[in-house]
């Protein structure tokens, strides 16, 4: 019969003539790849059956040569062209700025070393030695880890599949506590050398490497490291092994892409301990599935403080212009009828700083921050007068320190909350609440409109712009901290996740600060 290949937008089957179905397979389109997965065993009747993931969905219209390749031998095991949808121009997989993406192990679509052509390979490799340097020079046992190990022990450079570099720290603390406490001593060390730092869990940093637009170009992640019991081997988010110290420590100097950078003692012990004892066989479509018992021992220790940060990255990439959004407009009109003239306002979740440029045109000091380096670039290249700051809300040390920071003022700052509270998660408000309590004064509010019920059109839990907060678990959440909501006024608005409720509200303190606050 020969091999065949059948395409939709919905997902692809192929039959192999005379050719065993490898363990994993690389999906091209036009020659680029895409999408790296393994395979189970061909059905009874010979048929391997692949289903698209969500995040390529969109992008599947128009004409292509799609193709089904070995990612070990490279050899293309059957190809055809085909035509997706109504669309007859050529199908591209590519963001805003031209890049060609590929689902990543985590099934988010993004940029990939092998599609680098603009020489961000070498600014990587250039940014991860100094990063590598600063370290030691700090006193950190340092090395590369994970697929950049992988790729200078199987090829001396870097993984195609890859797009940025791992390097961890071996700490000498083990508790919890003291390890958060670390990791947030080397964040401020390398803030004071000049770095953008994103902040992903209570140990796991992440050096931000970006374009003049906020855009990123290019990062190097930062692993904690410890050992409890002397012999347990931990480093969040995956690994809890019996790994000797004498396998990690000292560190050895290996080549990566011409380069020598300090590697674990024994690599081969490290890279079976995070790989398992296949991690030899070349595996593109590898997924971590880290055992509960570790996941969940990290994530209560640790937590995770980058929650859907990527996805707004990704949202305002494209946008070259502030807009505003559905609502926006009834929001600040509702706004200015309360707002005492010139107190000034800090917009927490400001976007593109649409909104705060608003409030700062009608004569009001306005600071926005949001976690977006991409959004913050377009407020301050485009929202007037206010002030813009990179500020993660579910990072509660900076957030109180924010709030300090607002205190030291004296002033009685009021807080714009427009669509924010519920596209975070129950901790995230948390540390929002934690911040109005600390900096709000008698006769000062919080000012939020949410969107209350369920996005039943285009609802998926990993789009925040389709969640929602009843009014009943505003109240509730807030009242524990002291702070009453009263609603001002309900309405509706037209999304692209389709019509929803809103109720805008005030939020004010119900219980006297100590005197000492």
């Amino acid at each position: 019969m020969g091999s065949r290949l059948e395409v939709s937008r919905r997902g692809l089957r192929f039959r192999l003539d005379g050719t065993p179905v490898p363990r994993s397979v690389d999906i091209l389109v036009s020659d680029h790849r895409v999408w790296s997965v393994a395979v189970d065993s061909p059905n009874s009747d010979g048929w391997t059956r692949l289903a698209w993931p969500a995040a390529l969905r969109p992008y599947l219209r128009g004409t292509a040569t799609v193709a089904v390749r070995d990612p070990a031998s490279s050899q293309i095991l059957v190809s055809r062209d085909v035509t997706l949808g109504l669309g007859r121009r050529p199908m591209e997989i590519r963001n805003a700025q031209g890049k060609l993406l590929s689902v990543n192990k985590w099934l988010r679509l993004g940029s990939s070393l092998e599609a680098d052509a603009d020489g961000v390979q070498e600014r990587l490799l250039q940014s991860a030695s100094t990063v590598t340097a600063q370290l030691e020079e700090l006193g950190y046992a340092a090395y590369i880890c994970s697929g950049t190990l992988l790729g200078a022990i199987r090829r001396q450079g870097l993984l195609p599949h890859d797009d940025d570099v791992d390097l961890g720290i071996l700490l000498s603390h083990s508790h919890p506590s003291d390890l958060t406490l670390d990791s947030y001593r080397l964040e401020d060390q390398l803030v004071a050398l000049g770095h953008t730092v994103v902040r992903h869990s209570s140990v796991h940093l992440q050096v931000m490497f970006l374009q003049d637009s906020g855009r990123t170009d290019h990062y190097v992640d930062i692993f904690s490291a410890f050992y409890r019991n002397e012999h347990e081997f931990c480093q969040p988010f995956h690994i809890r092994a019996d790994v000797p110290r004498s396998s990690i420590v000292p560190t050895r100097p290996l080549e990566l892409a011409g380069s020598l950078l300090p590697a674990p003692a024994k690599p081969e012990d490290w890279l079976a301990a995070c790989y398992g004892p296949d991690w030899q066989v070349p595996d593109p479509s590898f997924r971590f599935r880290t055992p509960a018992a570790t996941r969940r021992r990290f994530d209560n220790w640790f937590g995770s403080q980058n929650m859907n940060r990527e996805f707004w990255e990704s949202s305002y990439a494209g946008e070259d212009t502030v807009t505003s959004s559905p609502g926006d407009a009834r929001h600040l009109r509702a706004l200015s009828r309360l707002l005492p003239p010139g107190v000034p306002v800090a917009d927490l979740g400001s976007g593109s700083g649409y909104q705060a440029g608003v409030i700062a045109s009608h004569g009001h000091p306005v600071i926005g921050v949001d976690y977006s380096f991409r959004a913050v670039a377009l407020a301050r290249d485009g929202a007037g007068p206010a002030e813009f700051r990179v500020l993660n809300l579910y990072d509660r040390r900076r957030m109180l320190e924010f709030g300090a920071e607002l205190v030291q003022t004296r002033q009685a700052w009021h807080f714009n909350l427009s669509h924010i509270l519920e596209g975070l998660t129950a901790e995230g408000r948390e540390n929002v609440f934690l911040f109005l309590r600390l900096v709000m004064r008698p006769g000062t509010f919080a000012f939020a409109t949410v969107d209350t019920n369920f996005s039943a059109v285009r609802y998926r839990p990993e789009l925040p712009q389709t969640w929602h907060l009843p009014l009943a678990t505003l109240r509730t959440e807030a009242a524990r901290h002291g702070l009453e909501v009263d609603l001002i006024a309900r309405g509706r608005r037209r999304t692209a996740s389709g019509p929803r409720r809103t109720a805008t509200a005030v939020l004010k303190q119900t219980r006297p600060i100590p005197a000492s606050h």
